[in-house]
């Protein structure tokens, strides 16, 4: 059993692990998988890193480290939480919780929000120097890699980018803290209300998980509006709303953050957020309205508790509530006979989109049944892309990549993906390699094996050992070559028995 060191207050559990690879002097990431969760395919998440019950057992049994404190203290799962469907959070945290795959980034909103996650694991300047001077050595803080966030809550510094990639190439490596994955840089300083917003932000990370449903959200919204005096009865003025935000945060500041709010949509996220809530808003998006409209005064504890009380009871959207079915045969004959001769989408654009409404919220079981008989698979032909040419310019890309690589024989392993990343080629089109003949068969070529990679190294290690006048012993080669008995190919150990015998004799 592995003996993992105790976290330190808000380290992240990618550190814990990371720190846990230095103190036993492990340098393989596969050995280190096999030593914490005895699984070689975990991928090492900064966000939400999972096995969380595998990752416990390792304390045996302390009260302060089950995994549910683990997932509340040392993940940005408390972060997400509050603004999914409360159903989504509970099958996001059971499969964390569990020693099975999960998809977190994709079910808690974090892979598709706009608010793009920080490339590099980021750091405080003061806040190193201050773990180190505490305790000896320093850790990835959590509160520092909330996305959208540029200053530390704390010391109000701009927070400096590592050299550690977070989504980077070796995606089964933690990688802890320290003096070589830092950068030098001058400390600068963010303003008042940076430090406000990333102290509000930190702030959720420390609370207990509420339920909170996307009518409830609809519901706070529209007293908040209400309150402040920004509706017309019913309906709220969101040019007055845009106003408020605007006035308080700088659209340049906004834009920075990527959510700069055009007024010319009608379908803005500053717009949705204050209408029914079909999709999920980003803690963000949440926290920049709230200070727009409490200020100084935002407790972000109270708001939370406040739209969690909202009754759904009383709500015309609540899913609970059933709505009343209305039959009329003459309605659903226009839609059948206007939906077969034109199609479904053609027949709401070409004047029956009322009709269709009607339906939808009177006669909806009998609408959906229909349309799926009589629903017409599309044909589209997407002439945007200039496939030859792309396919042309991608395998120029990656001949010349593979003329610069090849010189150096301790390079990285020639993989498909390898190629992608280093050509500054997206992975996405992997996808669409089929339509990249020329790409394909450069691949084929030239893509290395596992043993290949394997038989490359063991002889880069051999000419190590040339070099500073070292026998070729195998567990000398096994260990410049970075291998194990139980990992190397029956080609690689085919030859790594023919170096060693050659040297003997």
């Amino acid at each position: 059993m592995a003996c993992l060191p105790i976290p330190y207050p808000d380290e992240l559990l990618y550190s814990v692990i990371g720190r846990y690879g230095v103190h036993t002097l492990t340098t393989s990431p596969k050995q280190l998988l096999d030593d914490v969760f005895q699984n070689r395919q975990i991928v090492a998440s900064v966000a939400f890193q999972g096995h969380l019950g595998k990752i416990s057992s390792h304390y045996q049994g302390n009260p302060n480290l089950t995994p549910y404190k683990l997932l509340q203290k040392h993940t940005l799962y408390p972060l997400y939480a509050p603004f999914v469907h409360p159903e989504k959070a509970y099958l996001s945290k059971q499969a964390l919780l569990k020693d099975e795959p999960h998809s977190a980034d994709v079910q808690l909103g974090k892979a598709a929000s706009c608010v793009k996650s920080p490339v590099y694991l980021r750091y405080c300047p003061n806040c190193v120097s201050e773990q180190l001077n505490r305790y000896g050595e320093a850790f990835w803080q959590r509160g520092l890699q909330i996305p959208g966030m540029s200053v530390c809550p704390k010391h109000a510094c701009i927070l400096l980018n590592s050299n550690v990639q977070i989504s980077g190439l070796h995606k089964h490596e933690f990688i802890a803290l320290n003096p070589s994955s830092l950068q030098s840089g001058v400390i600068q300083y963010g303003s008042s209300k940076q430090l406000s917003l990333a102290t509000n932000a930190v702030r959720f990370l420390e609370l207990k998980a509420l339920k909170i449903y996307p009518e409830q959200w609809t519901l706070f919204y529209k007293k908040l509006a209400s309150e402040h005096g920004y509706n017309h009865g019913e309906y709220i003025d969101h040019d007055r709303v845009l106003e408020q935000v605007e006035s308080y945060w700088q659209s340049n500041f906004l834009e920075q953050l990527g959510l700069k709010v055009d007024a010319r949509k009608d379908t803005n996220w500053l717009r949705s957020i204050f209408r029914k809530h079909r999709k999920s808003f980003s803690y963000l998006q949440h926290l920049l309205v709230w200070q727009a409209f409490f200020g100084n005064g935002l407790n972000v504890e109270v708001v939370l508790r406040k739209a969690s009380n909202q009754s759904l009871d009383n709500s015309p959207e609540s899913f609970d509530s059933a709505q009343e079915l209305v039959i009329d045969k003459n309605k659903r004959a226009l839609w059948q006979t206007s939906a077969t001769k034109l199609g479904i989408k053609q027949a709401r654009l070409l004047g029956f989109g009322s009709l269709y409404a009607w339906l939808y919220r009177h006669d909806k079981e009998w609408l959906l049944s229909t349309n799926s008989k009589l629903s017409k698979p599309i044909q589209c032909t997407n002439n945007r892309v200039n496939w030859k040419q792309r396919d042309l310019c991608y395998v120029k890309r990656f001949i010349s990549l593979r003329n610069q690589a090849e010189k150096y024989l301790e390079s990285e392993h020639f993989s498909k993906n390898w190629y992608f990343i280093n050509a500054d080629i997206s992975l996405s089109q992997i996808k669409h390699i089929d339509k990249l003949p020329l790409c394909k068969l450069f691949l084929a070529k030239y893509c290395e094996t596992i043993e290949e990679y394997q038989c490359r190294r063991i002889a880069v290690a051999c000419i190590k050992s040339e070099r500073n006048h070292h026998d070729l012993r195998k567990w000398r080669i096994l260990r410049f070559a970075r291998l194990s008995k139980d990992r190397i190919c029956p080609l690689a150990a085919e030859l790594l028995g023919y170096v060693v015998a050659y040297d003997s004799s």
